[in-house]
This record gives C-alpha cells, sequence and structure tokens, in this order.
C-alpha cells in the first residue's frame, strides 16, 4: 500500500513478511492515520478486536491482491 492510498474506512491486511509472526495475515479497517501524509502512520481496528499501530508499508489494502487470485484459480461468483 502507499501511504496516500491509506484512508480512513479502508479494509486491510497486514503483509505476510511482517516482523510480527502473530499479526501476519491480519485483517482490519483503518481509524486513524498519523503524521505526514507522505509517511503515513495507521491506527488499524483489527477484526479480532485488537489496536495496532503500522506503518502503511506494512498493510496491504484487502481485494486489489484477493480479485486476481481468485481469476487465477478459475473461480466464481456466481450461485
Amino acid at each position: 500500500m502507499r501511504s496516500e492510498e491509506a484512508q480512513i474506512g479502508k479494509r486491510v491486511r497486514v503483509r505476510k513478511d511482517h516482523r510480527t509472526a502473530n499479526l501476519q495475515g491480519q485483517e482490519g479497517v483503518i481509524v486513524k492515520t498519523w503524521g505526514d501524509p507522505g509517511y503515513t502512520a495507521l491506527d488499524v481496528l483489527l477484526d479480532k478486536g485488537d489496536w495496532q499501530l503500522f506503518w502503511y508499508y506494512e498493510l496491504e489494502e484487502v481485494g486489489a491482491d484477493d480479485k486476481g487470485a481468485r481469476r487465477q484459480n478459475g473461480a466464481t461468483t456466481r450461485p
């Protein structure tokens, strides 16, 4: 995720290369941004109920990668 893409309410996932193993892959919502728009820190409310502060580069937007993965494995959204 780029710093300027970080917006309150955006759904995000902690990158799999994050230094804290128990946070890797967790998802949540950005609830507050801190600092300079070019180098943003983000408060994220994780789905498990915890709040965590991240740098923008430690997160990825949920949905952007998921759509590509679904197309590659042939899954569809039809009932």
